[in-house]
C-alpha cells in the first residue's frame, strides 16, 4: 500500500464519522518524551543480543473536526551483548564455536506517519489511528575481530487504538494497543571485504502495547507510560551465500510523556 493510498484511506474514515464530536475542535500539541528501555533481539537457537537503550520519542498531533493527524520520531541508543557462536561463509554455525561480544553499539530509529479520527463513548475518549512507518535498527560489533555493521530496515504499517479515560481530579488513565504489519524488511550487513550483504525479510508483524498515568493541567500534561514492543520477521532471501534466520525483538521499557 502506497503513501497516497494510506493518506485516502484516512480521509474517507474521517469523512463518515458521525455525532458530537464532529463540531469539536481540538487545539493541536506537542509531545516530548525522554525514555529507558530493555532491548533484547533473538534469533531462536542461534544468538541473542541484549541490553539498555536510552532515547526520546517527540510528536505533533493536528485535529481537524474529528480526524487527527499526526507525526512521531524516537531516537534511542545504547550498547548490547552478543551471545552464540562463530558462524562458516556461509552462514551456518560452527559445532563447538560459542562467542560472546560485549559492548556493540545499538542506534534505533522509528518515523511514523498517522491519521484516522477521535470519538467520545460515555466516559471514554478514543483515537483510532493507521499511517506509515519507517523503523532503523543500527547494530555495530565491528570492534570486535569476528564483529560487523548491520542495518536492519523495516517499512511497515501501523494500525492501533488508543483510549483515555478520567478518574477525577485533573487524572486520566490511558490504554494504547497497535498492530505492525511488515510491507518489507532490508537487512544490509557489512560482511564481505569487497561489499555489502543486502538480503530482503518478508513476513513480519510488530505488537505494541503502552498503558498512560497522566496528570492534565491548564497548560502542559505529564504522564508516566510503561510499554512493550514486539517484532516477528521470518526467514530472508539468500545473498551470496548468506540469509538472515527468522528473529524477533522485545523492547520493554519506561516513558515520561510531556505533552504541550
Amino acid at each position: 500500500m502506497g503513501v497516497c493510498q494510506v493518506l485516502m484511506v484516512c480521509l474517507l474514515f474521517g469523512a463518515g464519522a458521525q455525532g458530537a464530536v464532529e463540531d469539536l475542535l481540538i487545539a493541536p500539541h506537542w509531545e516530548l518524551a525522554p525514555e529507558i528501555s530493555v532491548f533484547r533481539y533473538e534469533e531462536p537457537g542461534l544468538m541473542k543480543d541484549k541490553g539498555i537503550l536510552y532515547g526520546a520519542a517527540g510528536a505533533y498531533t493536528h485535529y481537524r473536526g474529528n480526524r487527527l493527524f499526526r507525526i512521531e520520531g524516537e531516537f534511542a541508543f545504547g550498547t548490547v551483548d552478543y551471545e552464540g557462536s562463530l558462524v562458516d561463509y556461509q552462514g551456518t554455525p560452527i559445532a563447538g564455536a560459542s562467542y560472546t561480544m560485549e559492548g556493540n553499539d545499538d542506534f534505533l530509529l522509528n518515523l511514523r506517519l498517522l491519521c484516522g479520527r477521535q470519538w467520545e463513548h460515555q466516559d471514554w475518549d478514543n483515537r483510532f489511528y493507521l499511517g506509515l512507518g519507517y523503523r532503523g535498527l543500527s547494530d555495530d560489533s565491528s570492534q570486535d575481530p569476528a564483529g560487523y555493521e548491520r542495518l536492519s530496515s523495516y517499512l511497515y504499517l501501523p494500525v492501533g487504538l488508543k483510549t483515555y479515560h478520567n478518574l477525577g481530579g485533573r487524572w486520566q488513565i490511558g490504554l494504547g494497543g497497535e498492530l505492525d504489519l511488515l510491507l518489507v524488511g532490508v537487512q544490509l550487513s557489512h560482511i564481505l571485504n569487497d561489499g555489502t550483504v543486502t538480503n530482503v525479510q518478508w513476513p513480519g508483524v510488530g505488537a505494541r502495547v503502552s498503558v498512560e498515568l497522566r496528570h492534565k493541567a491548564p497548560s502542559a500534561d505529564l504522564a508516566i507510560a510503561p510499554f512493550l514492543q514486539y517484532w516477528w520477521v521470518d526467514d530472508s532471501t539468500s545473498s551470496h551465500g548468506w540469509y538472515e534466520p527468522h528473529n524477533q525483538s522485545f523492547q520493554y521499557g519506561l516513558s515520561l510523556i510531556w505533552r504541550f
